[in-house]
């Protein structure tokens, strides 16, 4: 988490972009691996927040890309985004979209998104163009966002499917970049009006909601930790040597406490543990099998975000409530669900 964990954030970033994909029958001048995606368009909308709870839009930005890698537009995509390759020849460079970009952000804000897809493609884009592919460190995914507190669900959701729950009058179509920016905003909105509802509430029970501050994540957080353990005869023997691992941050080394202890969830065993300094990260052991038909428990732990954090801990209630029901039918479940 960053340290602007404890700072009620009040301006949110949200952005949208669109990208040109390789064709695989032409030759790629890099690897699609390092750059599965081109960006042509960003588009973005302001939307700030008052202490009285009234929101405000800013204008929106749209800026086209002209790609210098992939030049020929992939038919699929163009299914999607109605764009031709004659398109592609427009624009600007990349290094100077984005600086306009950075520059339309300002300071003090909170970066959002629908889904992680557009952060990742954004930092292969700016490696590629040899930039700093260091991002704000607050980003919020307002798809698990939007779920949470709207339906109380962990379901991936559409953009469109959002905008008709909330009724947002939809004016023009989806699929520009400026648009599904413009359309996602309109949907952060909606859905901070219902986590402040939900949060006025709750505090009439005494009960405490989720923090806004846990919807948000440092994207610039990638490092992850593996491990493995010493060989056994049975899966179980391998899970329970790869649990007993000391677990400590990849980026500060502190030791990290458990906030969901390990559990299992079919053949995989799912935990959630926390950093003072950088958050939560998950937790995953799966028993893997060696050339003479032995275990050994292969295990990783990774920074999570709101919907990664959200998954562990559905999967372990869960677990809990069927673990109840079995003692209460007076049975035992020994069969697990992925």
């Amino acid at each position: 988490m960053s340290e602007h964990k404890d700072t009620f954030p009040t301006t949110f970033v949200v952005f949208d972009m669109e990208w040109n994909q390789p064709i695989p029958y032409i030759p790629s001048p890099v690897d699609p691996k390092t750059l599965p995606g081109e960006i042509i368009e960003i588009g973005a909308v302001k939307l700030r927040m008052n202490s009285e709870k009234d929101y405000e839009f800013s204008r929106p930005l749209r800026l086209t890309v002209r790609p210098v890698y992939y030049r020929v537009m992939n038919k699929q995509v163009s299914r999607v985004i109605n764009k031709s390759t004659s398109d592609l020849k427009c624009g600007l460079p990349f290094p100077e979209a984005y600086q306009q970009f950075v520059e339309y952000c300002g300071e003090d804000y909170v970066l959002c998104a629908w889904g992680d897809s557009d952060i990742s493609i954004l930092r292969a884009n700016l490696k590629i163009h040899g930039l700093s592919a260091e991002l704000n460190e607050r980003f919020m995914d307002i798809q698990p966002f939007f779920g949470k507190v709207g339906e109380n669900t962990t379901m991936q959701r559409s953009v469109n499917y959002a905008v008709d729950f909330y009724r947002i009058p939809q004016t023009d179509d989806f699929h520009s970049a400026d648009k599904d920016a413009w359309y996602e905003a309109q949907v952060l909105k909606e859905a901070l009006i219902d986590y402040f509802a939900l949060e006025s509430k709750e505090a009439g029970t005494g009960e405490k909601v989720i923090p806004l501050h846990s919807y948000i994540s440092n994207p610039n957080l990638t490092t992850q930790f593996r491990w493995r353990s010493a060989v056994f005869a049975t899966e179980n023997e391998a899970d329970m040597a790869a649990e007993q691992e000391k677990l400590f941050c990849p980026i500060c080394n502190e030791e990290l406490e458990p906030d969901v202890d390990w559990f299992a969830s079919g053949h995989t065993h799912l935990s959630l543990w926390k950093c003072s300094k950088h958050g939560f990260l998950s937790g995953k052991i799966r028993a893997k099998r060696t050339p003479d038909q032995k275990f050994y428990g292969a295990g990783q732990i990774r920074f999570a975000n709101a919907s990664s954090a959200w998954y562990v801990r559905e999967k372990w209630q869960s677990k809990n409530e069927e673990q109840v029901c079995a003692i209460e039918d007076g049975t035992s479940s020994t069969e697990e669900t992925d």
